[in-house]
């Protein structure tokens, strides 16, 4: 699923004026579309945006809650999870680290493990 999949999918939960998801990750994509299955039963439930900024997960949303800090602890975890799977759908292969020729002195599995 793409980002604007996603954005159809869960319009009714977008705001106008919102970005709601604003990249392109499929394992992302695929975890928030999981995770929204529990979300949207939040009353009031809206997503904002859901973006990168500085190579780290932003996801912004609100709820009805009067107690905003349970939104801060699924926040914190949601952005997790996002940041791991953007790691791990980002890590260079082997070959990119030590290049075609094998080039002496790099070392893959201290670098990237």
């Amino acid at each position: 699923m793409t980002s604007k999949e996603f954005n159809d999918k869960y319009k009714q939960y977008i705001p106008q004026g919102w970005g709601g998801l604003e990249f392109d990750i499929p394992e992302v994509t695929e975890y928030l579309d999981k995770v929204m299955q529990d979300m949207i039963l939040i009353p009031e439930f809206q997503i904002h945006q859901i973006k990168l900024k500085f190579n780290r997960a932003r996801f912004y949303f609100d709820t009805a809650w009067k107690h905003k800090e349970l939104e801060g602890a699924i926040m914190v975890k949601i952005e997790e999870r996002i940041d791991q799977l953007v790691m791990q759908s980002t890590k260079p292969s082997r070959m990119d680290i030590i290049g075609q020729n094998g080039n002496e002195g790099t070392h893959y599995d201290t670098m990237y493990d």
